[in-house]
Parts: C-alpha cells; structure tokens; sequence
C-alpha cells in the first residue's frame, strides 16, 4: 500500500506530508492551450501565515518518499475563513495574457516570434518549433500575447503549454511518455463522447500576390487569390491576412484540417499520478468498450489530494476517429 505525499512551498512557507496537518486539500489543474493553469490549497486557519500575495508556489505530489513537480506559480488570492484559508495560485502564463503591445515582425518563422514575446515577460522557452514562415506579422493591443501564441499554434497545427520546470514549449505533438492505466486497477471512471465531424475539409484564404510574385512582396491588393486546401466535402472556411501565399495558406488548412479529425474525447479519472504530463499519451487497457482502445493525447491534468478522499489524477484526453 503506497502513502501519497506532497510538498509545497508558498513564499517562505513550506508545507509536506511529513510536518503537520495544516493542508486540509490540493488542487491542481494543467491545460494545453489554456493558460489558466492553477492551484487551490485549503489550509487550516486556525494560524497566522506568513505568505502574501505574488509570492512563488511550487507544488510537488508523489508516494511515499518520492515526490515530482507538478505546478509552479504564484499566489493569486488568500480567503480567510473561520476554520480554513483558501489559497489560489496561478501559472507562470498569466504573464503573456497581461502583455499587450505593438510591433510588426518581418519575415520571421512562428517560432521565433512566440521566442520573442516569451522573453517579454521573462518566461523561458523550453521548445519552440519553426512552424510556417510568415513575410509580415503584427501584434497589436487588440489582443494579448497569448492570445498571438495560441493562433500562431493554431495555424501551425502545434501545442502551447508550460512544462513542469517553467518552461514554454510551442510545437507539435509528438507522443511524449506512454502510460498504460489498467481498467479495474488504476481507472476509477471514464467518461467518453463520440461525435461526428460538421466539417469534412478546409479552406483558408489569405491576402496579398506573394504566391505570384514571391512571399517576400506586400502588394495586399491584387487579383490573384491567395488559397489554400485540405480535405474534400463539407469544408470549413478560414480568411487569414498575415498568410501572403498559397503555399502556407495550405500548410495552415492542413493543420486545421489535423484538428477537425479529432472527434473522439475521454475524461480519464485514476489513482492518483503525478507522471501524467501534458502532451503525454495515455493507453487503457482492459476496458469494456473497445471505442477507448487506441492512444489518447493527453490535453488537460488535474490532481486533487485531501485527507477525506485521497489521491486521485483526472486527465482529459482525445483522439482521431477511425
């Protein structure tokens, strides 16, 4: 029988499974593509704390003497109730959705300028991949850096997430840690949705004669159409003006076209497990329902942790349809 435990440390405050019974519960939840990334800790308050607001959080959960990292942040807000203080962390991403600012970026690859924006805000980089090339792109007040991040992904078929050692990583899913989660042993509950794609195909239009007269060129107005396909039926249409030719105008409509074939879904809840790292892949074995047999892309971990029901992991997770 494994014992959980945790260890955090909240500004000069350190809190472990080994020191005392402050921590009534643990709440961690991760997402790829959504920067809310957050912790809630409730803790006894029948003492004084010496923690504030902005102060560092880092959260690690495991078994017995070992531990992993599972969160890293800042507080975000301190409730004091009569017989418990409610802590709330955020992710180190909350920096780029606060950042707004002007600037044009001249034939620079996604990747690049996802690098630039990172540093803005001191957040460091662990991964980011090229992506498409793009001959003008503009950041303006209109939206925040992470909101940039996410389409600049979004056209390159990638993932944006924060690592466990505060990292960003910006690239395309690649399989990451295999987990196999036995039905009867590690899986407490699973939840699946089926669905039928709306659309069947992409079409993403741009702006600009570059697929004519080079890529280099910002001519926006011209007669010649700026078009990209992938897929055939149904299709989904897409107007993008910082695509300026044909041929990356059809790489960004096969990444949309990547994401419409997803159409099955599973939220996973296990015995607690704090390998479960975003971008991973869960396998589960031994299910009833043959629709959960293939490799699931993990998007989304939650860990929760409290003396009343224990230690338990809940992963959501997709994949593409047969």
């Amino acid at each position: 029988m494994m014992r959980p435990n945790y260890l955090i440390d909240i500004g000069s405050e350190k809190f472990s499974s080994e020191n005392g019974s402050d921590v009534i519960s643990i709440k961690v939840t991760r997402s790829i593509g959504l920067p809310a990334d957050g912790c809630e800790v409730f803790l006894v308050g029948r003492k004084d704390y010496s923690f504030k607001k902005d102060d560092q959080v880092k959260v690690q959960l495991g078994y017995d003497e070992e531990s992993v990292p599972v969160f890293s942040g800042f507080v975000d807000n301190i409730e004091h109730e009569i017989a418990m203080v409610r802590l709330t962390a955020l992710g180190l991403a909350v920096g780029l959705l606060r950042l707004r600012l002007d600037r044009v970026y001249l034939n620079q690859t996604a990747g690049k300028i996802v690098g630039d924006l990172a540093q803005e805000v001191n957040l460091k980089v662990k991964e980011a991949s090229d992506g498409i090339s793009l001959p003008m792109y503009v950041v303006d007040y209109a939206a925040n850096a992470y909101e940039h991040i996410l389409r600049l992904a979004e056209r390159c078929n990638f993932d944006v997430y924060i690592t466990d050692d505060e990292q960003l990583v910006f690239k395309k899913w690649n399989g990451g840690k295999k987990h196999s989660l036995e039905y009867g042993k590690d899986v407490i509950r699973v939840e699946e949705s089926d669905f039928s794609p709306l659309y069947m195909s992409a079409r993403v239009y741009g702006e600009s004669p570059a697929s004519v007269k080079g890529s280099d060129t910002f001519h926006w107005l011209t007669k010649q159409e700026v078009k990209g396909e992938a897929g055939s039926g149904v299709a989904f249409f897409i107007h993008d003006p910082a695509l300026k030719d044909a041929e990356t105008a059809e790489t960004v409509a096969k990444a949309k076209l990547n994401k419409l074939e997803y159409t099955f879904a599973a939220v996973v809840e296990t015995v607690g497990n704090p390998e479960i790292k975003l971008g991973d892949t869960v396998v589960l074995e031994g299910m009833p329902s043959s629709a959960v047999g293939g490799e699931l892309e993990v998007r989304s971990v939650e860990h929760y942790l409290s003396k009343i029901k224990g230690f338990t992991t809940r992963v959501n997770c997709w994949m593409k349809g047969g």
